[in-house]
């Protein structure tokens, strides 16, 4: 599974509007997400000694993100990046992501080339 860091505004984007996520998370510092960008990834520095946190977001088949799955109070960041990404890693090998038909073109730079879409397509 590829997960790969991506930028705030990226993260933003794919996740235009999630209250839940904001009123949990105080200062977000970085952003993953799997190759899709069905499966999103945040960690938190929080106010406490103790006070990193992460969230996952899976993207469910209307396309609108929940939260899978929650984290908090791990000692440092680097802590809590180790778990995310495993984590991420066993939901994305728990529950793959089932291709969709896509009715718009993939962003600009996107992995979903011509000949894979036309095979998504074939697919559904």
């Amino acid at each position: 599974m590829n997960i790969k860091t991506i930028s705030r505004s990226e993260f933003d984007r794919l996740l235009a509007h999630n209250p839940a996520l904001k009123n949990s998370m105080v200062e977000p510092v970085e952003w993953f997400s799997n190759r899709s960008g069905s499966l999103l990834g945040t960690i938190a520095e929080g106010e406490r000694v103790a006070g990193c946190n992460y969230a996952i977001l899976k993207r469910d088949k209307k396309g609108d993100f929940h939260i899978r799955k929650m984290m908090s109070n791990y000692f440092n960041l680097k802590a809590a990046r180790v778990d995310l990404l495993h984590s991420m890693a066993g939901i994305a090998i728990s529950q793959p992501a089932r291709p969709s038909v896509l009715t718009s073109s993939p962003p600009s730079g996107s992995w979903l080339t011509e000949p894979a879409r036309s095979r998504i397509q074939q697919a559904a």
